[in-house]
């Protein structure tokens, strides 16, 4: 859910509030997923949960800020095709800088690990976020 409330925050907040940028690691970006053989339920409005046109990829627009993404391919709460890659597409169709990177030796929950949090640190550094570390 912390994936899916700063995506949505960082498409659709007002420019004075909106993020500069954003780090989504395997998030919950479909509301309606997972589709398929999934371990968890959709979300359900009934049930309290965001509606489906809450769903973050279908509030991308222009102004959206860079993102730096992070999907595991096996995951079985945020499946990465159902969520980070259909993210990475729609940042791509608005001209929308990203970073993504996928692992499949991990599982939703896994923390922090290199196979995102190198990359993610460099990505931080190319836009000036951050210094490299000096240990």
């Amino acid at each position: 859910a912390g994936g899916h409330l700063a995506g949505y925050v960082a498409c659709k907040a007002p420019p004075e509030l909106a993020p500069a940028l954003q780090v989504l690691v395997y998030p919950s970006i479909d509301t309606e997923t997972p589709h398929e053989d999934g371990d968890i339920d959709p979300w359900f409005p009934e049930k309290g949960y965001p509606p489906p046109e809450t769903s973050v990829h279908l509030n991308v627009g222009a102004g959206a800020p860079p993102a730096f993404l992070a999907g595991i391919i096996s995951d079985t709460f945020c499946p990465a095709k159902e969520n980070t890659d259909v993210y990475a597409k729609a940042l791509e169709e608005n001209s929308v800088p990203y970073e993504y990177v996928t692992t499949d030796e991990h599982e939703h929950g896994c923390g922090l690990q290199d196979w995102w949090t190198v990359p993610c640190t460099d990505w931080l550094v190319k836009l000036g976020w951050a210094v490299r570390p000096t240990f």
